[in-house]
């Protein structure tokens, strides 16, 4: 997505995109298999430029418990300072992106893209209380029961058996 620059006026300045479905191309792009709304609202004073860029799709996920595929509504907002000029900003943001001052548009899709591979959860859950497959008969605990027809004892914990007191 190219937000235009060179003559913008000082301001806040909203702008709309719609990426198409499989339209970027990334690393984990599976994950976002829908349309990607974008939406930014980008702030202009002096030299420098404030993006709020906010995202609207569904995600697929696939379950680490239960390994079903489930899809989930995804809403990310995220900032992005630049500056114009070659010297750095006196500020005590981080993230400060300096661009050349005869930069026409700035180009958002590579902060995106970035952006969506960051915020893929490290656990993919369906629901917070999954029961997950049974390690022994494979079944899915949240639609079957377990199929396993005697407990088998872990040799390790065998001895912690004969500590507990027969009821």
């Amino acid at each position: 997505m190219k937000v235009p620059i060179l003559h913008l006026e000082d301001g806040v300045h909203h702008f709309e995109h719609h990426y198409a479905a499989g339209r970027l191309h990334f690393y984990r792009e599976e994950v976002y298999p829908n349309e990607i709304g974008v939406a930014v609202e980008l702030n202009k004073f002096e030299r420098n430029i404030t993006c709020k860029i906010t995202l609207d799709t569904k995600a697929h996920y696939v379950c680490d418990r239960c390994l079903t595929d489930f899809e989930k509504g995804y809403h990310e907002t995220f900032e992005l300072l630049f500056h114009i000029g070659t010297e750095d900003l006196p500020t005590n943001e981080e993230n400060v992106i300096l661009i050349p001052p005869e930069t026409v548009s700035l180009d958002l899709t590579s902060y995106i893209e970035e952006f969506l591979i960051l915020t893929v959860p490290m656990k993919q859950l369906c629901s917070e209380d999954c029961k997950g497959i049974c390690p022994g008969c494979g079944a899915d605990l949240n639609t079957e029961e377990c199929r396993c027809k005697v407990q088998t004892i872990d040799p390790r914990w065998a001895k912690l058996l004969e500590l507990k007191k027969p009821e």
